[in-house]
């Protein structure tokens, strides 16, 4: 792995990206795992390390909401083919109502890709008196996007969507009776011993009597992101999407805090499961999740999951065809390659302190390649 840290230590240090972590797994073991450049640059410097706390964002769509929903399938709770109007009576009849929550994992249900919904769900905003809980917070940006008008029709195109998965995280806590932070700590966190994710890390104050910025701090163990300019502060554990911040930190498309480490033991969790070696998602559900949706043209999309685009993927030009992945917003990716069984994790703090540094895009298939080089994979 040289040539890869080589790399991450020139790209960390002429400023494409603040830091990184990246563990690479081969056959179900760790080959390589290494902490790059600084955690944040301001306002205080701090080294990177390999247990940093990342927030994963979007990585959010598939360790918890993804995996919670096809728990609900298996045990009976809510089905992949279950139609929102039956949550939601107020859709009858309208074709958001006859979406099914397979579409959405598919980000084919016609749902717009985003909507400004913290601007109405701040402290000061027009719809939130003081003292509103964070659940009534939440069920006000649900009802937000079931009135919002489709972005087209459901099933003929595929937009990755937020929204799709606002919604499928409300409707997880209904189907369950239970908060999703707490969903996601019973059913994905304890299970699989990833004692390192989990939702609102930082334990902030919630939104409903919150304290000057000052008095909550920051966790010294979490990555910072950006300097944010409405929340007049660096963020580190705390949550950097507007949305879920603004839902109070737990939401279906972002929100999630992890470790390298503890991604590569959920990547190592759900091979472990395809392959019928462990009992917590059935080996052929898991299966059939990770195929292209055939219902809409040129998509790559599976259920949550995305697999490469010849070309310009961001796995870079090796992983095979049926490699499934996903990536965050903040600069955290997931890559697997089912069929050599090569897991990488790429966690970095891109957005600090500015959401706005593009370095990224040149990374993440620079890193990928590199590994697949150093592994003696050299074809897709």
């Amino acid at each position: 792995m040289q040539a890869l840290d080589t790399y991450l230590q020139q790209a960390t240090t002429d400023g494409t990206i603040p830091g990184a972590v990246v563990c690479v797994a081969q056959h179900g073991h760790i080959v390589w795992q290494q902490a790059y450049g600084l955690a944040a640059c301001y306002p205080q410097p701090r080294p990177m390390q390999g247990e940093t706390l990342f927030d994963i964002a979007s990585l959010t769509k598939v360790v918890a909401t993804t995996s919670l929903l096809l728990r609900a399938h298996h045990e009976q709770v809510c089905c992949l083919d279950t139609v929102l109007q039956s949550c939601y009576p107020q859709l009858c009849g309208t074709a958001l109502g006859a979406v099914t929550v397979r579409q959405l994992l598919a980000h084919t249900g016609g749902l717009a890709a985003w909507l400004p919904l913290y601007e109405t769900l701040l402290p000061a905003g027009p719809a939130m008196p003081a003292g509103t809980s964070a659940a009534s917070r939440r069920q006000h940006a649900v009802q937000g996007i079931l009135q919002a008008p489709l972005a087209y029709t459901p099933g003929t195109q595929t937009v990755y969507s937020d929204l799709g998965f606002m919604i499928l995280a409300d409707l997880l806590e209904r189907r369950y009776q239970q908060a999703l932070d707490r969903l996601f700590l019973e059913q994905v966190a304890q299970p699989l011993g990833l004692h390192n994710t989990a939702y609102r890390p930082l334990c902030a104050t919630p939104l409903a009597s919150a304290l000057p910025p000052a008095a909550a701090g920051a966790n010294p163990g979490c990555a910072a992101t950006e300097n944010c300019p409405w929340r007049g502060r660096v963020l580190a554990g705390e949550v950097h999407d507007e949305n879920a911040w603004a839902m109070g930190g737990v939401a279906g498309h972002a929100g999630l805090f992890a470790t390298a480490a503890d991604l590569w033991h959920f990547t190592q969790a759900l091979l472990e499961a395809a392959a019928g070696r462990s009992a917590w998602l059935p080996a052929a559900l898991l299966q059939e999740s990770w195929q292209r949706c055939s219902t809409s043209p040129g998509t790559t999309r599976a259920l949550g999951w995305d697999t490469p685009t010849p070309g310009r993927s961001s796995s870079g030009d090796y992983f095979s065809a049926s490699s499934i992945g996903h990536l965050g917003f903040t600069g955290c990716s997931i890559w697997i390659d089912r069929v050599r069984q090569i897991t990488v994790i790429l966690c970095t703090n891109r957005v600090h302190p500015s959401r706005h540094a593009t370095g990224i895009t040149r990374v993440r298939p620079a890193v990928h390649n590199l590994i697949m080089h150093a592994l003696g994979v050299t074809t897709t």
